[in-house]
């Protein structure tokens, strides 16, 4: 099959996670940058990087580049492309863009100029043009503009591949389904011991640790992609894909588990496992995490209110009792920790043994690793802690 080249995008300080997954699944040749990892594969990996990367918002296709130096430049770098091997008259687009330059302050003026090539383009050779559809368009077309250097892109995913399909009732102030994945990833989490999310919400991180366990695609919720809108798109490629990555699910080896003190919130996390596909199993409940044990050795991952979002009253009280929470109650644990709020975090008077720098959003957080011990093990700890 032919190489393609593509551009998977993800969120700031999930770069090393995605550039794994896309090796793991066959990329060739990947490479690194700022939010994003280029790589090569052919159109089969294109499907089954789509259905399958948990860390990826979308994979691109670059079709044209060039260097230009103002937005005259830029239309009539656009108009020379052939948007006809991509698309025709009948079919729907939109576009995207993001800038980084000072020749183009403005990145919806970037979008709009990409967008009166096309038309002008179809008006030229066939009489009339393509229709904007900005929610669900037949063809997603990416403009990004660094400096002088612009490259258009189809987008093959469509919508965001954070978006799975399973999750309708998202609750108050929900992290998206890739920074789920990503932060679930980043842990040493064994997929083999037992995960609790003991402030989960509507339930994305248990879900997505569930999926990844069970080797569930991330893509199996979503009803359609990018690249089935395309010209040269493979049905029965397509379904030899699917196939294939559905034929990989296992049975669960451990036990997952999210609990939260509002009842709305674990209702919303039960409807929104419901629609994952086949046979699922995490214990969703009701619980105040204050109020309840901790299993000794538990492995947790939590995302605690920020008081950005949510109005949650003595927010540094709040983290202050998480901490001491863990210290009397999860003796041997592990917990990991994203927050927004760095003057909360340091009030859970605990020690990180390991800390990530990640984005929830516009939120800047971190992302720390808690580990309490008793007995002989706490100078362990404290020594990783100090290296770290």
């Amino acid at each position: 099959m032919k190489s393609i080249q593509c551009v998977a995008k993800t969120q700031e300080g999930l770069e090393d996670v995605l550039l794994n997954e896309i090796e793991n699944l066959g990329g060739a040749n990947a490479v690194k940058g700022k939010r994003h990892v280029a790589f090569e594969t052919d159109q089969e990996g294109l499907y089954r990087m789509n259905y399958n990367l948990r860390t990826a918002m979308n994979i691109l296709v670059p079709i044209a580049k060039a260097r230009v130096r103002n937005t005259d430049e830029l239309y009539a770098f656009a108009i020379r492309v052939k948007w006809d091997k991509y698309m025709n008259v009948d079919k729907t687009f939109a576009i995207t863009s993001s800038v980084r330059s000072d020749l183009f302050t403005h990145s919806h003026y970037a979008a709009l100029k990409v967008k009166d090539a096309i038309a002008d383009y179809f008006r030229k050779y066939y009489g009339s043009r393509p229709n904007v559809e900005r929610d669900l368009p037949d063809l997603k077309i990416d403009v990004h503009i660094d400096r002088e250097n612009v490259t258009l892109s189809l987008d093959s995913s469509g919508s965001s591949l954070f978006k799975r399909g399973y999750r309708k009732n998202a609750g108050h102030a929900p992290i998206n389904e890739v920074l789920a994945a990503g932060m679930i990833l980043l842990s040493d989490w064994d997929k083999k011991s037992n995960f609790h999310d003991p402030m989960c919400g509507s339930g994305t991180i248990p879900i997505e640790a569930y999926m990844m366990m069970c080797k569930i695609p991330s893509g199996s919720c979503r009803m359609r992609f990018g690249f089935q809108d395309w010209h040269d798109f493979d049905k029965q490629l397509w379904k030899k894909v699917k196939e294939e990555s559905d034929a990989q699910r296992i049975d669960p080896v451990a036990k997952i588990s999210g609990t939260d003190i509002l009842e709305e919130a674990i209702e919303q996390a039960k409807k929104n496992l419901e629609r994952i596909p086949g046979d699922t199993d995490i214990s969703f409940n009701v619980q105040d995490f204050f109020a309840t044990k901790i299993p000794d050795g538990a492995f947790m991952v939590v995302n605690p209110p920020y008081d950005f979002r949510i109005g949650q009253h003595n927010i540094l009280e709040f983290y202050e009792k998480i901490g001491s929470t863990l210290k009397r109650k999860g003796l041997n644990s592990t917990t990991w920790v994203l927050t927004g709020n760095m003057d909360a975090l340091n009030k859970l008077g605990l020690r990180a043994s390991k800390k990530y720098h990640l984005m929830n959003g516009s939120i800047p957080c971190r992302y720390n690793k808690y580990e309490i011990y008793e007995g002989s093990k706490k100078k362990k700890f404290q020594k990783d802690s100090t290296e770290s």
